[in-house]
């Protein structure tokens, strides 16, 4: 595994939960000829952001172009079994068949909304959570089109974003803010 062929970018920021927080910005296309439920659909999309939080980290490595793609999936195979559960996601369905398909891994996730329904941008916002300067304003498929352009540094900035916000909406859902 070479990290040199990747961005790793680190800043100190708090989970206060046990467990680790995990967001993936992606690339491709769904598989439709299967159906919605069936992990088989996510086989042609890979992680193009690895970020999560844990302890009192945040973490992010970001592929830069396709040619780094599976330095993403080793760092992701080599990381990921080390992460203290349970881990968390707003997407848990995508997070988990993500890691499945690109790394074999299997991996559950608790959903941060609780018993919130919504997508992350209106739960933010009726929250009161800052958008946490996120350029592509909670709109990933601006992510994955940026990413295509080499847009790296505000692919990073978008998924820094994501994490603080889920983040917070799982301490709000925990009664921690």
């Amino acid at each position: 595994m070479d990290v040199s062929l990747v961005r790793v970018y680190k800043e100190p920021a708090s989970l206060r939960a046990r467990g680790t927080l995990i967001d993936l910005e992606t690339t491709g296309e769904f598989d439709r000829s299967y159906p919605p439920w069936d992990p088989r659909q996510y086989a042609s999309i890979r992680p193009t952001i690895f970020g999560y939080i844990t302890g009192d980290e945040l973490v992010q490595y970001c592929a830069e172009g396709e040619d780094d793609l599976p330095e993403i999936r080793e760092i992701m195979n080599a990381t990921l079994p080390s992460l203290e559960g349970p881990f968390y996601a707003l997407n848990t369905y995508f997070e988990g068949c993500i890691i499945e398909n690109s790394c074999g891994l299997q991996a559950s996730f608790v959903d941060v909304r609780g018993g919130i329904r919504g997508s992350k941008w209106d739960i933010r916002r009726h929250l009161g959570i800052p958008t946490y300067d996120d350029p592509f304003h909670g709109d990933g498929s601006l992510c994955m089109r940026e990413w295509l352009r080499g847009n790296y540094d505000a692919c990073m900035m978008h998924n820094r974003a994501c994490l603080l916000i889920e983040r917070d909406i799982y301490e709000f859902t925990l009664g921690m803010v």
